[in-house]
């Protein structure tokens, strides 16, 4: 196996990336549902603005995507038993299929909507859970569940700072009619090192929507789904992303607390176009397969 040693500086909270072949045992993220039913998800805002913070009274839109780790496809609608949200103590959270949906996009076309009641206050420890009829006929499961960053995971409070919008499409996000090589989870957090222009109220929180200057910080992670196994140092030659008029940027995978995944970062420069524009995301597997996720952010003056 390939092991590679990596020093690396990603600003934003528990992004500082040290890793190296003689480290403990990585816990990597995601959590339970690699060898069943790959899902990925976002809460984002009716127009697609990505966030980690609402307020009490608030709409909260669930996005997501799943595949079926057998096909190696996206997750038919017609073989979907169930897909829903768990939010404790609120009723669930039906997610329906349709990229036109508000909030919702072709990458990420099951959406449902949380009406946040005035009086909840909290992070929400919400789940997606899937059930899904296999190939094989076979009844599969798969779940959701946000990285645990105080920051990154979505949090309901009166002094939640304002939603940067108007959001962006997510792109395909792994979506088309063909077989992946690996399922992908792709976000992005505004970090702490912007230039020429200040800090976010809070660090390292969920966005899609940047300023110039500011400071993009791009987290992956995802499964080989030939073996199920987690992309690690073990089965991946090389990551980065590209974004038009930005140098390639390496991806690193390392320990952002407790958790090893794959992050890097870049600054919107001062003269960036403004609109969407495209992160492609790119892992070479040591297995000489090739695993790709678009993802797009929104730059506004």
């Amino acid at each position: 196996m390939k092991r590679i040693s990596i020093l690396g500086a990603v600003v934003g909270v528990a992004l500082a990336v040290t890793l190296s072949a003689s480290a403990a045992t990585p816990v990597p993220f995601p959590s339970p549902t690699v060898k069943q039913v790959f899902v990925a998800g976002q809460t984002v805002t009716t127009d697609g603005s990505l966030s980690s913070w609402f307020t009490p009274g608030s709409t909260v839109v669930f996005r997501a995507y799943a595949i079926d780790p057998k096909s190696h496809k996206v997750v038919d609608p017609k073989t979907v038993k169930y897909f829903y949200v768990s939010i404790p103590g609120q009723p669930n959270v039906k997610l329906k299929y349709g990229a036109t949906a508000p909030g919702a996009s072709t990458g990420l076309p099951w959406s449902g909507t949380w009406s946040v009641p005035s009086s909840f206050v909290g992070p929400v420890n919400f789940k997606m859970l899937i059930q899904v009829k296999g190939g094989d006929g076979k009844q599969l499961k798969g779940q959701f569940q946000q990285m645990p960053s105080a920051t990154a995971a979505l949090t309901i409070s009166p002094t939640a700072p304002t939603i940067y919008t108007p959001g962006a499409s997510s792109g395909d996000a792994g979506v088309g009619t063909g077989a992946v090589n690996a399922s992908l989870y792709v976000d992005t957090v505004n970090g702490s090192g912007p230039i020429g222009i200040g800090k976010r109220p809070v660090g390292c929180s969920l966005t899609n929507v940047y300023k110039r200057g500011e400071q993009v910080v791009v987290r992956v992670w995802g499964a080989d789904l030939s073996t199920s196994d987690v992309l690690s140092n073990d089965n991946v030659d090389n990551a980065h992303f590209s974004v038009a008029g930005v140098p390639d940027t390496t991806l690193n995978y390392g320990a952002h607390g407790t958790l090893y995944f794959w992050a890097n970062a870049f600054n919107v420069p001062a003269t960036y176009p403004l609109g969407a524009t495209t992160i492609h995301v790119v892992f070479n597997l040591l297995s000489g397969k090739t695993a790709s996720y678009d993802y797009t952010i929104n730059i506004i003056p």
